[in-house]
């Protein structure tokens, strides 16, 4: 049993069922993990984590039948280890799924997996990089820590709130789900009721309406608008992102053109920037993928 619980195959554990975007975002993810812990592993790195806010139950299954490993065990299986894994997941069968498959791994020792709302457990795990991170490097062979999260959302769950805790950290690595769809399909009927708090929430302040009320009547004015909100507000965190000009970023869409989500890869440093570009670029040219 040990053997395939580790495997892109069926286990007889519960899976995510996923559409087939969801292929691709793996895929990205994958890559990303390979070139970022592939050219970081050998430096000296006071800590090395990889941190999953929405992190499922470890397999993703699609349509027809086909399993991929998620986003906790891509990361997990990567060719060289992280020193810390965190996993948070909340629904507790999905976490004590995950928890058994992790129970398979060899880096077992390294993982944490925590179950409850990230935008509460955040705070658990950015105290624990800052608490390594606290005293100055010994040396110039003692580094502070380097760090990787991934944020993937169904919808409107992440707040901004749990970002920026994210982004305070010095070097941390984001890759975010940027729903879209979510935003767009409800931002309408939230604002003619006056109950705009989970969107308000996300973007951490009310000032995505004014953005959203100036573009409104042209959905793909909006997006744009409030994608460029979104990272205008990491850049104050000294992210590198590229705005107006989207190419940090990967666009899903459907076979109909609606755009679903969209994938952003931010660093504070040049070489995870590259490493975001390099990732993406492989995986399609033209930066839109049309899924389903």
């Amino acid at each position: 049993m040990n053997d395939i619980l580790l495997k892109p195959v069926d286990d007889g554990l519960p899976m995510r069922n996923n559409q087939n975007h969801s292929r691709d975002k793996l895929r990205v993810l994958d890559g990303y993990v390979h070139r970022f812990i592939t050219a970081m592993h050998k430096m000296p790195w006071r800590a090395f984590f990889y941190i999953d806010l929405m992190a499922g139950p470890g397999k993703n299954q699609f349509p027809d039948g086909s399993v991929m490993l998620g986003s906790p065990l891509i990361a997990l299986e990567a060719k060289h280890p992280f020193s810390h894994y965190r996993f948070v997941e909340r629904d507790p069968n999905n976490c004590e799924t995950l928890r058994k498959r992790v129970e398979a791994s060899g880096r077992k020792d390294s993982v944490r997996v925590l179950q409850g709302d990230c935008n509460d457990v955040v705070y658990e795990i950015v105290n624990e990089i800052r608490e390594i991170d606290r005293h100055p490097p010994y040396s110039d062979d003692c580094w502070h820590s380097l760090n990787l999260a991934f944020l993937d959302p169904e919808g409107l769950e992440l707040h901004w709130n749990t970002v920026k805790e994210l982004c305070l950290i010095n070097r941390m690595d984001l890759i975010i789900n940027f729903s879209t769809s979510s935003i767009t399909r409800n931002a309408r009927s939230l604002l003619e009721s006056g109950k705009t708090d989970s969107i308000d929430r996300f973007f951490g302040s009310e000032e995505w309406q004014s953005e959203y009320k100036e573009a409104s009547g042209n959905s793909t004015h909006v997006r744009r608008a409030l994608l460029d909100l979104y990272k205008k507000k990491l850049g104050v965190f000294r992210y590198q992102v590229v705005e107006p000009d989207p190419s940090d970023e990967m666009v899903f869409k459907s076979r109909r053109n609606v755009q679903l989500y969209t994938l952003i890869g931010v660093s504070k440093h040049p070489r995870g920037v590259q490493f975001w570009q390099d990732t993406i670029s492989r995986n399609t040219d033209s930066g839109q993928l049309s899924m389903f």
